[in-house]
C-alpha cells in the first residue's frame, strides 16, 4: 500500500439526484460554452487580459476588470497563448504554434495600432518560459535553438533583433524563468529528465550562477517569483520529508534552507505574488478541489472563496488591492472573478454559459474513494445521471486522465457532462502515478506504467459494480493521451471486463513513440519505462500493439496528424493490428490538430463519434 492522503478522505453519499426539470444535454450547444486560460492585468488596472475561445478559435481577449463587454485582441485560426503585457503596457506577448506542433513562434501585439509582429521567425522550434525584462528592452526565454530536446535561457533584445544565450543547458534544461523585480538577477529551475528540478539564481552582470537548491533524484523545486526587496525567491517544492509539494523561500546563497510557508498533508502551489505588499496568493489541492488563499509572511492568511472546484489562475492588480481568478467547477464553466482584498467581496466578470444551457442540467461529481488491488486508497470523482434508480441497469464509463503525472479535478468537462446527461455513469479515478497525492504516489509507476495504474482502473470496475447502478456487462473505458493509453492496455489485458473503448491520441508502442516524439518527451520515457534495449521485455509488456490480437471490444481511436507527443503513427498502427481480429474499429485522423482538439468543430465532432460509438455498442437507457 502506497502512503497517500486520500487515506483521509471520506467518500461522498452516492445517489442520483432528483431533477424534475432535467433534460440531456445538446452536444452542439454545450460546446459553445467558453474555455478560458491565463489571466494578466493591464499596467494601469483597468483591464484585464485573457485566452478564450468565444469564437472557437483561442485567441487573447480584454474586459474591464470592473466589468463590462470582452474585446477580442488577437484574430487566429491558431490558438494564442497569452504571457504578459510589456512593463510600460503598450504591447502584449504571446506565443502562437501552427495546428498544435508545439513549436510556438512569439509574437508581440501592439496595443496602440493593434498590429502583431512575429518576433521570432522560427520554424520546429521550441520556445517556453517567456519573461519581459523588468527594462522592457530585451525578453528572457528558454529555448531549443541548440539542439532538439535542450532548452538553455536566451536573451532577445527587442531593438536590434538579436538573440544571445546567457545560461546554457549543460547542467540541465531550464524552466520557470522570474526575472528579479529590480532587473539585476534571473530566478530559474533546473530540470533533469522533466521530473526532477533545482533552483538556480544567475547574476546579469557578471554571469555567475548561483545554485539555491542542487538537483536530485528525489525532489522538484520550481521558482515562483521574488519578494520584494529582490533578497528570496519563492518557490514550489516537494523537496521535504513528507514528499508533498509547499511553498518556501530561499535565501540567495549556496544551498540555504528551505524556508517551509505552507507544507501540510495536501499539496499546495504559489500561484502568484503581490506587487505592494509582502503577500502572495497560493492553492491547496485537495483531491482535486483547488483551495485559493492569500497570506503574508507573518503567516496571517484568508481563504477565497467559493473554496471547491478548480482556480485555473490568479493574478494579484498592480496596486495589490485586487485578486483576478479564473474559477470553475464540475457543474460551471469557467469565468473571471475580481476579489476585493479590503471589502472581501467577490465580483465576477465574465460569463460563460451560453443561451439555451441550464445549468440545473449539470451533475456535481461524488469525490469517493475505493480499494487497490494492494489496498492504496483511490481517489476519485463519480458522476451519476439525474432520475436513475439503482437496478444495475446503467451503463459507465471509466474515464482515466492523460499524464500519467496529471489528475482529474473538480473542474468543467462538458464531455462528461454530456454523456452523465445522457445516461452514462462515468468515474475518473486519481490512479497512482496522479499528481496531487504526494511524491511516492507520483512517482509509483516507475518501471511499473500500464500495470499498476491499470490495476486500479479494474479495481475503478469492482467499485462501480457495488453502486448498485452498473449493469456490469455495460462497462466502457475511453480517455486521452495517457489516458488512451491505458484503455489500450485495459482493452488487451483485461479484455474480458469491456463491452467499449475509446481511446484519444494514444500511445501504442513504447518503442516507436518513444523513436518519433519529441526529444524532451523521450528523456521522460526513459525515466518512467527504463532504456528500450536493456528493458526490452518491459517496453514490449506494456506495449499494447504486441497483444492486439487479445482486443475482444469495439475501439475508436481519434488523434491529431500533429501530434509531437502521441505520433499519430501510433494511432494508425494500432487500427490496423486490431481490424486483423474482425472486431469493429472506427478511425478518425484530424488534420490540423496536435495532441488533443483545441477547433471548436473537431471538439464537437470528436465527441459526436465518441458519444454514437457508445451509444452504439453499450447503450444507453434514455433517448436523447
Amino acid at each position: 500500500m502506497i502512503p497517500t492522503p486520500a487515506a483521509k478522505l471520506a467518500s461522498d453519499s452516492i445517489t442520483s439526484p432528483s431533477s424534475p426539470a432535467y433534460r440531456p444535454l445538446d452536444i452542439d450547444t454545450l460546446y459553445y460554452t467558453r474555455s478560458m486560460f491565463t489571466l494578466r492585468w493591464s499596467v494601469d488596472g483597468e483591464h484585464l487580459y485573457f485566452e478564450t475561445n468565444i469564437t472557437g478559435r483561442y485567441n487573447i481577449w480584454r474586459v474591464p476588470s470592473s466589468g463590462g463587454w470582452p474585446v477580442q485582441l488577437t484574430v487566429s485560426d491558431e490558438r494564442n497563448d497569452l504571457w504578459d503585457p510589456s512593463p510600460d503596457g503598450r504591447h502584449i506577448l504571446y506565443s502562437q504554434d501552427s495546428q498544435g506542433d508545439e513549436k510556438p513562434n512569439l509574437y508581440l501585439l501592439d496595443l496602440t495600432e493593434y498590429t502583431t509582429r512575429n518576433i521570432t521567425v522560427t520554424e520546429k522550434i521550441g520556445h517556453r518560459d517567456m519573461k519581459w525584462n523588468p527594462d522592457g528592452r530585451s525578453l528572457f526565454y528558454a529555448a531549443e535553438r541548440d539542439i532538439p530536446g535542450t532548452y538553455p535561457i536566451f536573451q532577445h533584445d527587442l531593438a536590434t533583433g538579436t538573440v544571445k544565450k546567457i545560461i546554457s543547458s549543460d547542467t540541465g534544461d531550464c524552466e520557470a524563468l522570474e526575472p528579479s523585480l529590480d532587473g539585476k538577477k534571473l530566478a530559474f529551475s533546473r530540470t533533469r529528465n522533466y521530473q526532477y528540478a533545482g533552483v538556480s539564481v544567475h547574476d546579469m552582470e557578471t554571469g555567475r550562477e548561483t545554485v539555491l537548491a542542487a538537483i536530485d533524484d528525489r525532489s522538484t523545486s520550481i521558482v515562483g517569483g521574488w519578494t520584494r526587496d529582490n533578497r528570496r525567491v519563492y518557490v514550489t517544492s516537494n523537496a521535504n520529508d513528507k514528499g508533498i509539494d509547499a511553498v518556501a523561500l530561499l535565501d540567495l546563497k549556496e544551498n540555504p534552507e528551505f524556508q517551509w510557508l505552507t507544507l501540510q498533508d495536501w499539496d499546495s502551489q504559489l500561484v502568484d505574488t503581490s506587487p505592494a505588499e509582502d503577500k502572495y496568493a497560493y492553492i491547496v489541492n485537495q483531491a482535486g478541489n483547488l483551495h485559493l488563499y492569500i497570506r503574508d509572511l507573518k503567516g496571517e492568511q484568508e481563504e477565497i472563496p467559493p473554496g471547491h472546484g478548480v482556480v485555473r489562475a490568479a493574478r494579484f492588480s498592480p496596486d495589490g488591492k485586487q485578486l483576478a481568478i479564473i474559477h470553475g467547477s464540475g457543474d460551471s464553466p469557467h469565468d473571471i472573478w475580481v476579489y476585493d482584498l479590503k471589502a472581501r467581496t467577490l465580483k465576477q466578470i465574465t460569463y460563460s454559459l451560453v443561451g439555451g444551457l441550464n445549468q440545473d442540467n449539470f451533475v456535481q461529481p461524488h469525490l469517493v474513494v475505493y480499494p487497490a488491488q494492494d489496498q492504496t486508497p483511490i481517489s476519485s470523482f463519480l458522476y451519476i445521471p439525474a432520475n436513475i434508480k439503482p437496478d444495475r441497469s446503467h451503463p459507465a464509463i471509466v474515464y482515466p486522465h492523460g499524464g500519467p503525472q496529471w489528475q482529474h479535478y473538480n473542474s468543467w468537462y462538458p464531455n462528461i457532462q454530456y454523456l452523465t446527461s445522457h445516461g452514462y455513469l462515468v468515474i475518473a479515478p486519481n490512479y497512482r502515478g496522479s499528481t496531487g497525492f504526494g511524491r511516492e504516489y507520483m512517482e509509483s509507476l516507475r518501471k511499473d506504467a500500464g500495470k499498476g495504474d491499470l490495476n486500479d482502473l479494474v479495481a475503478a470496475v469492482d467499485y462501480l459494480k457495488t453502486t448498485g447502478y452498473v449493469d456490469p456487462k455495460r462497462i466502457a473505458i475511453m480517455g486521452g493521451s495517457w489516458g488512451g493509453y491505458l484503455t489500450l492496455m485495459a482493452l488487451t489485458k483485461t479484455p474480458e471486463i469491456w463491452a467499449a473503448g475509446v481511446s484519444i491520441v494514444p500511445l501504442a508502442n513504447w518503442f516507436t513513440a518513444h523513436e518519433n516524439e519529441d526529444p524532451v518527451l523521450q528523456k521522460n520515457d526513459e525515466w518512467l519505462m527504463g532504456n528500450p534495449i536493456t528493458d526490452r521485455e518491459l517496453w514490449r509488456d506494456r506495449s499494447p500493439i504486441f497483444f492486439a490480437d487479445k482486443i475482444r471490444a469495439p475501439l475508436l481511436l481519434l488523434a491529431g496528424q500533429h501530434d509531437i507527443r502521441c505520433p499519430v503513427e501510433e494511432t494508425q498502427q494500432m487500427a490496423e493490428a486490431a481490424r486483423k481480429n474482425g472486431i469493429t474499429v472506427e478511425v478518425k485522423i484530424y488534420e490540423n490538430e496536435g495532441h488533443g482538439f483545441v477547433r471548436r468543430e473537431n471538439e464537437i465532432d470528436s465527441i459526436k463519434r465518441a458519444a454514437r460509438f457508445l451509444d452504439t455498442h453499450v447503450g444507453r437507457q434514455r433517448n436523447a
